[in-house]
């Protein structure tokens, strides 16, 4: 479980002890639970690289809680920007993190992260996840974290964040 999957969990918990619901149900219902697809999946971890699909992110602030959980982060982020989104990120987290923007609409995502967030634009998602890796590979015995949180709609490049989802997966 992410740390924001446990924020959740307790979430519901305690909304559960407030409703008097049965505890046997409850733990059924948690065993059996399987997730939403694209939703801070793990795809692949290894020793010091782990790489999260979050495809289901269509804000900023459905990335905050990975955005804290990890570290060294290769952000992969851009599509169709929600209006008036902001990046409510405290900022001793900008220096954890390095922005990589995909798609047409990058502008709005370049002045969120404006001074705070280290950015580069791609063309597409594949162009930036190259550069990632070539920019990790000469980083050994460190921990790093590849996101695709993209922060937004996806309709102005696939037909729906689970297509997104399934193309990145694709591509790792």
């Amino acid at each position: 479980l992410t740390k924001t999957n446990k924020e959740n969990l307790l979430f519901v918990l305690e909304i559960s002890r407030k409703l008097k619901l049965k505890k046997n149900l409850l733990i059924k219902a948690v065993q059996n639970f399987k997730g939403l697809k694209y939703r801070q999946q793990i795809i692949f971890k290894k020793k010091y690289l782990t790489i999260i699909n979050d495809s289901k992110s269509t804000s900023f602030s459905s990335s905050i809680g990975l955005l804290k959980a990890n570290d060294n982060i290769y952000w992969l982020l851009g599509g169709i920007h929600k209006k008036g989104d902001k990046l409510n990120l405290p900022k001793k987290y900008f220096n954890n993190i390095k922005a990589f923007i995909y798609g047409k609409n990058n502008k709005f995502f370049n002045k969120k992260l404006k001074g705070k967030i280290d950015y580069k634009n791609f063309n597409n998602v594949k162009d930036a996840l190259k550069k990632i890796f070539k920019i990790i590979k000469n980083e050994k015995f460190i921990n790093k974290t590849i996101l695709f949180s993209p922060c937004a709609a996806s309709f102005d490049s696939f037909k729906n964040f689970e297509d997104r989802g399934f193309y990145f997966n694709k591509l790792i």
